[in-house]
């Protein structure tokens, strides 16, 4: 901590990553609280993989993202994976499952 006090860039740097492991826990949260919601056939009949699979991948980018974001270790190289987990996830699959359930905005 003693050389973010010498380098206000570093102190920026340290908390821009901090941040976006918070955007990226929350993004995984709400892409495996969406999957685990979703009735196991509504995949079948999408044609997607099954829900075991997204909701594993899911599971496992909320871990890696809950772990960044305790540990202050902001967002490394799997931080970034789980980001585009959730990413994938929220604008594939998800986008995919809508048409087939009948949700309309």
């Amino acid at each position: 901590m003693r050389s973010l006090a010498l380098f206000p860039a570093l102190a920026v740097e340290y908390w821009l990553f901090i941040a976006l492991a918070v955007v990226g826990a929350g993004l995984a949260l709400w892409a495996t609280i969406d999957c685990v919601r979703r009735p196991a056939e509504l995949f079948v009949r999408a044609g997607l993989r099954d829900k075991n699979f997204w909701t594993l991948l899911n599971v496992a980018a909320l871990a890696v993202a809950a772990f960044s974001v305790a540990f202050r270790s902001g967002m490394g190289m799997l931080g970034i994976i789980a980001l585009c987990i959730s990413a994938v996830y929220l604008a594939g699959p998800r986008e995919q499952l809508n048409l087939y359930s009948g949700y309309r905005r």
